[in-house]
């Protein structure tokens, strides 16, 4: 780009030379020719002058020239790099005695620009200037003189004004095309000591973008002091600004006040070109506000506020690109984060409400049985930048589930991620957790541990999976790792282990008391209802994960009248299940403290089958076949009382009550045949 302005200038100084030593009294149409042999040597291009030439010296050097073109570099788009309809400068004589400068018009109507990157990457602007050299050396020291610094000692602008200017931009080789038409500016500076003004507008992409500059002191600018700054930027789908302060030392610093407000960031981002494949209803308006302090690559804003859609929240944030890669920091307090505008919709298969069966087959509720996804992870983005955040919320809603109050720190170095929630509110109850997921070896490696306490597990699984069999006061603890590159290949390598407690709850679909009053296959059926529940006053278990298969062995149930024992896995990778429950009837009515290992009936129901298709079904020929020979037995092992009178029916009937004594009658009573 150096070498464009580099050209031009040379252009514009051949021309106003060539005017200037030309006498008065010979027409400077006479002299085209030379100026465009001059530039063609200087620059090896073309420049075409079509329209007439007009040159005064008093009071003012003022020189006028119409219908200008240069020519573009071969196999370019566009057959002129840069066209001018009309150029009028006006320089005043005497303040060049003193070293000062001023301008008295500078007027460039209908400019053109073309920028074009051909498919082996050489840009048009790259112009060959060596032959220039001695021409430069010999005729063009006054040129040269004056770009010291030192030999202007003021500058002036009067009237400054870009007219209808068109730029465009190609790139053969990233195959990308731009351009930026109506370009007005006007300029005004008085002197370097007195505030800078510009002001102008330009079309891209259909929407009009205006700008406002305002600079106090230009002079301390160019000796790298601090001077006022005032900048604003506006068009349809963006407004930027920034009010304070500026120095151009080493670096570029700017402190002040900073605001950005987006309508939309959707419409904002189909706007430039990269419309967000994003799901979910979200990422409408955005509005930042703040205190910008920025020097070089090192960028903080404090004091900020920033909405996006219906979030809002307040903290800081700095960016800092010195190094290798960006490093963020930020802290952000956040009111209520409601995360469903930024989900992707539900499908019409979707996660559907939690049911049973009204037979012993019943099924549970679960989403449609798709299998794991092979489609690689990818975790180079954990690698582009380092990060250290800190997040606080006043409440945070996913889908139905809601949580309060919560704090999560992120640091994110040498592409390992690590969130910590150091507090959670959770449905009546608490909790703290840790992932890491470290991306170093191109596959994730993910490890992850979780400890809630009493929280109520009823609303908290309905809202999480509309599943609504199981109540009472939680505690779960969760410790996992897995690796892989896919989904399913990090299911199938989940290892660890964790427990989970459920105090005063209840089962709902099923009846164990009532199942166990009358065990029969019809009464068994009716005990699996959704109108059905077991109250207990525990149900816990622990379990271990291998290679993605949940095991568990110790699952119990206390309740007043029953006790339940588990045992089985659930294999992960297939979404399968294949699990034994062993309901029995106890005579103790104690809950809580209550013994689990009290003899009674156990009546065993097996779990099976796909997640989206479970069936209970009860074995009780292979639980009661033994007992059931000897039934005087079986009565001899429940005490008076309590669950006695709930099995009479079990217990031979005298023939005068028009019973069967035989073991086999009752058996066929039992399971018919």
């Amino acid at each position: 780009m150096k070498k464009l302005f580099i050209g031009l200038g040379v252009i514009v100084v051949l021309l106003i030379a060539a005017v200037i030593i030309v006498p008065q009294l010979v027409p400077l149409e006479s002299y085209k020719g030379e100026i465009q042999a001059r530039a063609k040597e200087a620059t090896g291009r073309d420049l075409r002058i079509d329209g007439p030439i007009s040159l005064s010296l008093f009071p003012a050097i003022a020189i006028s020239v119409e219908d200008v073109g240069f020519s573009n570099a071969p196999g370019a788009t566009t057959p002129e790099m840069a066209t001018i309809e009309r150029l009028d400068v006006a320089l005043q004589i005497l303040p060049l005695i003193s070293g000062e400068v001023v301008v008295d018009r500078f007027i460039l109507e209908r400019p053109v620009i073309n920028l074009e990157v051909d498919a082996e990457g050489k840009a048009n602007w790259d112009i060959q200037t060596g032959s220039a050299a001695p021409a430069a050396d010999g005729g063009g020291s006054a040129a040269g003189s004056g770009d010291s610094g030192s030999a202007v000692s003021e500058i002036s602008l009067g009237e400054v004004r870009l007219v209808d200017g068109t730029l465009s931009y190609i790139d053969r080789k990233g195959g990308q095309e731009e351009t930026v038409s109506e370009i007005n500016m006007e300029l005004s500076l008085p002197s370097l000591s007195e505030p800078f003004a510009a002001e102008g507008s330009a079309v891209w992409k259909g929407e009009t973008i205006a700008l406002t500059v305002d600079a106090e002191s230009p002079q301390n600018l160019m000796s790298g002091e601090a001077s006022n700054l005032a900048m604003k930027v506006e068009a349809a789908p963006v407004t930027f600004s920034f009010d304070g302060a500026a120095r151009n030392a080493d670096d570029l610093g700017l402190q002040g006040q900073l605001a950005l407000a987006i309508p939309s960031i959707r419409n904002l981002a189909a706007w430039t070109g990269n419309p967000l494949d994003f799901p979910g209803e979200g990422l409408g308006p955005f509005n930042l506000e703040g205190v910008l302090e920025m020097m070089g690559a090192k960028v903080a804003l404090t004091d900020a506020k920033l909405s996006i859609d219906e979030i809002a929240a307040d903290g800081l944030f700095s960016v800092d690109a010195r190094g290798a890669k960006p490093m963020i920091k930020a802290e952000l307090n956040v009111d209520q984060l409601n995360l469903n505008p930024y989900l992707p919709p539900e499908s019409e298969d979707g996660t559907p409400s939690a049911g049973g069966s009204d037979g012993a087959a019943g099924s549970g509720g679960d989403a449609g049985q798709g299998g794991w996804s092979d489609e690689p992870i990818d975790v180079s983005a954990l690698g582009a930048l380092d990060a250290d955040l800190a997040f606080n919320a006043g409440g945070i809603q996913f889908k139905e589930v809601k949580i309060g109050k919560s704090s999560l720190a992120v640091l994110l170095q040498d592409s390992k991620l690590t969130a910590d929630l150091a507090e959670m509110q959770l449905y009546d109850g608490a909790g703290k957790g840790k992932i890491v997921v470290d991306g170093a070896s191109g596959k994730p490696v993910v490890a992850a541990d979780f400890d809630l306490a009493n929280f109520q597990a009823g609303p908290f699984l309905s809202d999480l999976a509309d599943f609504d069999r199981i109540l009472g006061t939680t505690e779960t603890q969760l410790s996992v790792t897995a690796a892989g590159g896919s989904q399913k290949e990090l299911v199938s390598s989940l290892k660890g282990n964790g427990a989970v407690v459920f105090k005063d709850g209840a089962v709902k679909g099923i009846n164990l008391a009532a199942m166990m009053r009358n065990i029969s296959a019809a009464a068994i059926e009716q005990s699996f209802s959704d109108a059905e529940q077991t109250d207990f006053a525990e149900l816990s278990g622990t379990f271990q994960i291998d290679k993605g298969i949940v095991s568990n062995k110790d699952l119990s149930l206390v309740a007043p009248l029953v006790r339940m024992t588990g045992e089985g896995t659930i294999p992960l990778p297939p979404k399968t299940i294949d699990y034994q429950v062993k309901p029995k009837l106890v005579s103790s009515l104690e809950g809580q403290g209550g013994q689990s290992d009290l003899s009674g009936i156990a009546v065993p129901i097996k779990v099976t089958g796909p997640w989206n298709d479970i069936s209970y079904k009860p074995d009780l020929e292979g639980a009661l076949k033994d007992q059931i020979k000897d039934p005087g037995a079986l009565l001899e092992k429940v005490p008076e009382g309590g669950a006695k009178d709930l099995l009479d029916k079990l217990a031979p009937k005298s023939e005068g009550e028009g019973g069967s004594t035989s073991p086999l009658d009752l058996k066929k009573g039992l399971f018919g045949n």
